[in-house]
């Protein structure tokens, strides 16, 4: 079987019905049925036109994705943000419970020890620069207290002149260094 590539125009004219009907014409010239009143072109919209185009419903489904992907975004950059602070309080937390653990270990390894004294030596004017001290011997070894107020000076004063107690009290670790003074009258 041959194929005649030339057709009779009356089939030319049938395919051409064919298309028409199938395939809108680009042409300006032909009236044909735009969608949404837009005649001879993409420019001849209206407003009207445009606003009833974005109600339907591909058009709502892509302006509902612009708006949450922009509020999304907003969205994203608050709980980063609310995550950074979230790590910073737990770091806080964690360096709170560590420098809590260090001091109650610290209290804990020190060991308070007491004696009662038997006798002090009272440096009433320290040399330039260095700190008042009273010394007390407590069990034969001179333990230092260092810038006692006035009030301690006198109050240790009387203790040994009227023959009551002192007792003295220190860390083990640093034996030769007193943390308080204690003064008994019995």
């Amino acid at each position: 079987m041959s194929i005649n590539p030339q057709m009779s125009q009356q089939g030319q004219q049938g395919q051409q019905g064919q298309q028409q009907g199938q395939f809108p014409s680009t042409s300006p010239y032909q009236q044909q049925n735009q969608p949404f009143g837009m005649g001879g072109g993409m420019g001849g919209g209206t407003l009207e036109q445009l606003q009833q185009l974005g109600q339907q419903q591909p058009f709502q489904q892509l302006l509902q994705q612009l708006a949450q992907t922009q509020f999304g975004q907003g969205q994203q950059q608050e709980q980063q943000s609310r995550q950074a602070e979230q790590q910073m309080q737990q770091q806080l937390q964690q360096l709170a419970q560590t420098v809590v653990q260090q001091v109650i270990q610290q209290v804990q390894a020190q060991s308070l020890a007491s004696g009662a004294a038997g006798g002090f030596i009272d440096v009433v004017h320290p040399l330039q620069g260095q700190p008042q001290q009273i010394f007390l011997r407590i069990d034969g070894q001179f333990r230092v207290l260092n810038n006692p107020t006035p009030q301690i000076h006198q109050q240790i004063q009387e203790a040994f002149a009227f023959g009551h107690q002192v007792i003295g009290v220190w860390d083990t670790q640093s034996p030769n260094v007193l943390r308080s003074v204690r003064i008994q009258r019995i």
